[in-house]
């Protein structure tokens, strides 16, 4: 077998990577890039995308640590000799601000050991001017303008993201810390935050109008993940132990692990981006799965997601502009924007006629991962509780057995605890979500509210061989359903269709949440 490479899975320092013998994707050439291009940069990414490695090349890269870089591409293209700075590095990742005062108490202390490495005792009342005097003393002292790179800039809101009063007091404290950065220009050289997720309209960015947003930029958009070229120019080792493991052709191997974690695009380039941390956990344990999910939903999409007033559009060849997916509001986050950005949706096509992205879900791990971890929020039930509903239900849809399908549904919502429907205001809706997550869990084609000329098709199946029409009621009969299919003419669409058409109707009882009638034509 060929030999097995050590892979850097949750190791985010640049140090460590090169000096323990793990793999690195030389992303130096980028970076090279980045910093001869300008001074104030903001970088928006999914979670687990290479954000913190970045910050921590970019670190040792302006500490001078030449060392550390030997062999990589950035050696060749810095000629001269090379300078270091002052860096003022700051991580927020992995913070809980959970009451106030607290981001300004982490601040307070993470200055303060800046502070000490440094051998100074600087006194302030707040930490804005704290931040403000330790910039102008590190450049007096040095002579040498400062660096400042503040990785996960959002954590301390996005994690209070559900609570809307304890998030605006530490807006608040972070709109103070970053005030004091504008009128350092004089001080710094160079400045990068990372994050997320990018708040419009928030005053942050205002006061930092100066920040250059590159995160649709096309010179940028592979500086995170790994490119197609890099996969087989470093992880060829890796991919052929993985086809002797699967005992597949390399080829077929590469075809696999792009079904499961390519397809990530950040510009109009259409570059095919894979997940980092994906690729790096499957080529360590010679196993595909699902390891981006394995390390937890973003707090602020499951909690956007719990709100029982809200319903999941259609998600596959969404249609935005740009301004639409670049900021979300601090407080009434738009759910598709919310999506992108957390890395569930990625650009997969552009229409310059239009100056439209056209957004869907970039690879099998996360159109998987995203329906199996939004059912257990609608439903508690958990991945292992429906498989073998899951699996009968699949069958009864794949081999044209309406009855058996009505069947299992009818155990399946059954199952439901009661009290998740109490806040249900929009019965209709809420069952008509719970099915289509669980009918694209199972991996079905499955639509909802599909248009046709005379209305809106509530649940739209399509098989290879059958056609499944379903017209949901609640507190009504299963015959009023199935003649507003008939009266709107749902099935017009598909009667030149060869495969077999059925008309299901459904009724639901408000009362005891469940499949109280049903007729099938």
């Amino acid at each position: 077998m060929s030999k097995k490479l050590k892979y850097p899975v949750g190791v985010q320092s640049f140090e460590l990577i090169r000096t323990g013998g793990y793999v690195y994707i030389d992303k130096t050439e980028v970076i090279h890039n980045l910093v001869s291009s300008g001074s104030y940069y903001f970088l928006g990414r999914p979670r687990r995308f290479g954000k913190s490695l970045l910050i921590s090349t970019l670190e040792a890269y302006f500490q001078g640590r030449k060392e550390l870089f030997q062999g990589l591409a950035i050696e060749r293209l810095e000629a001269n000799e090379w300078t270091s700075f002052p860096v003022v590095r700051i991580d927020l990742s992995g913070q809980n601000f959970h009451s106030p005062g607290e981001f300004t108490n982490y601040m307070k202390g993470y200055l303060e050991d800046i502070e000490h490495r440094h051998g100074l005792n600087i006194h302030a009342d707040d930490i804005s001017t704290k931040f403000r005097r330790l910039v102008q003393s590190l450049h007096s002292q040095y002579g040498k303008k400062v660096v400042i790179l503040i990785d996960e800039y959002d954590s301390p809101l996005t994690r209070n993201v559900s609570n809307q009063e304890l998030q605006e007091l530490v807006r608040e404290e972070m709109q103070g810390f970053y005030s004091g950065i504008k009128p350092l220009s004089e001080h710094i050289h160079f400045c990068m935050l990372t994050g997320v997720t990018k708040y419009g309209k928030l005053s942050i960015f205002s006061t930092l109008n100066n920040l250059d947003d590159i995160s649709f930029d096309e010179a940028y958009s592979e500086i995170c993940g790994i490119t197609e070229a890099e996969l087989h120019t470093y992880l060829d080792a890796g991919m052929n132990r993985l086809a002797e493991k699967y005992e597949i052709s390399l080829p077929s191997a590469y075809d696999r692990l792009k079904d499961f974690y390519d397809g990530y695009h950040f510009s109009e380039k259409l570059i095919d981006i894979y997940n980092p941390f994906s690729v790096m956990s499957a080529l360590s344990k010679e196993r595909l799965g699902e390891y981006w999910f394995e390390t937890g939903t973003p707090a602020m999409l499951v909690d956007f997601l719990r709100n029982p007033q809200k319903e999941i559009p259609e998600l596959s060849g969404i249609r935005v502009r740009r301004e639409t997916i670049s900021n979300i509001s601090l407080f009434q986050p738009q759910f598709v924007a919310l999506l992108y950005q957390t890395g569930y949706l990625t650009i997969k096509d552009y229409d310059p006629e239009r100056d439209r992205y056209i957004l869907d879900f970039p690879n099998r791990e996360v159109k998987s991962g995203f329906f199996s971890s939004l059912l257990p929020i609608y439903t508690r039930l958990q991945r292992s509780e429906t498989d073998s509903v899951s699996e009968n239900i699949l069958d009864a849809i794949l081999d044209g057995e309406p009855e058996k399908l009505i069947a299992c549904l009818t155990t399946f919502l059954a199952s439901i605890p009661s009290e998740l429907h109490k806040h249900t205001t929009k019965y209709e809706s809420h069952y008509q979500l719970i099915l289509y997550l669980l009918f694209r869990l199972i991996g079905t084609s499955v639509s909802v509210e599909y248009q046709t000329s005379d209305g809106f098709i509530d649940i739209l199946i399509k098989t290879d061989r059958f056609i499944y029409l379903m017209e949901l009621k609640v507190d009504g009969t299963a015959a009023v359903a199935l003649a507003q299919i008939e009266e709107k003419g749902y099935y017009l669409p598909f009667a030149t269709d060869p495969r077999t058409l059925f008309r299901i109707g459904l009724s639901f009882d408000s009362k005891t949440k469940k499949i109280t009638d049903y007729l099938i034509w």
